[in-house]
């Protein structure tokens, strides 16, 4: 009898604690667009590596090994906490990384020359990202993200070309409810007024890149995503 109960109830709590897993909700349109499971997030974070898709980091460094040439970098390099990696995409196109937490309250003021923000907030996660052997950079900036969510959403920017893209943090499940609680459930990409691209920070995360981008603007999304999903581990 017992064995007969374990066999008929338990796969039944299983599939209930499946169905109870809160999800993110995704933009309409990205509803078409695959979820890219992700790998390495959860476990022993010596030696971690991280991937999804196409992607691949390096082993993630905390703490840098080097000093770069990069303005950004150099701007921040006072930040307590750091992190850095490379993202490959399979396909010889490879992103260094770098990330920063827990900023100097001093720093905060450089912000307001790279992205011209009021700056009434006092917590930051930036980072900086090189394509082409540091040729290229593309910075980001994400703040509030340690606050209520109800009174005071995060915001953040991508500094990529011409122009900035959105990082517009979700705080609603994929039932349409409002999540509880003070931090986002992940983040959405917008440019040009159009969702490129998501990233779900729960459990071992998801990944949402919009079919048909410039593997060029994919690599920078997926640089931050990978940011993004490890940020949790460099604030704890």
């Amino acid at each position: 009898m017992k064995t007969f109960l374990k066999s008929t109830f338990l796969p039944a709590l299983l599939l209930l604690a499946a169905c109870s897993t809160p999800k993110m909700a995704v933009d309409t349109q990205l509803q078409t667009t695959p979820a890219l499971a992700v790998k390495g997030r959860q476990g022993w974070m010596l030696n971690q590596h991280l991937s999804f898709g196409e992607f691949t980091t390096g082993k993630v460094q905390r703490g840098w090994l080097k000093s770069y040439d990069i303005p950004f970098i150099v701007r921040f390099s006072g930040a307590k906490e750091k992190l850095a990696y490379t993202l490959s995409n399979g396909e010889g196109q490879a992103a260094e990384v770098f990330c920063m937490g827990k900023l100097r309250q001093q720093d905060l003021p450089l912000f307001n020359d790279l992205f011209e923000l009021n700056l009434g907030w006092q917590d930051a996660f930036s980072g900086a990202i090189a394509l082409n052997d540091g040729r290229q950079h593309y910075d980001f900036l994400l703040t509030g993200l340690n606050q209520n969510n109800w009174f005071r959403p995060a915001e953040g920017f991508i500094r990529y070309q011409e122009g900035l893209i959105d990082i517009q943090p979700v705080d609603r499940l994929d039932n349409g409810q409002r999540a509880l609680g003070q931090q986002s459930l992940g983040f959405q990409f917008v440019y040009h007024n159009e969702v490129i691209g998501a990233v779900e920070t729960l459990n071992n995360g998801r990944v949402w890149l919009k079919d048909g981008l410039a593997p060029e603007l994919r690599l920078v999304l997926g640089s931050v995503a990978a940011a993004l999903l490890l940020r949790s581990e460099l604030e704890s």
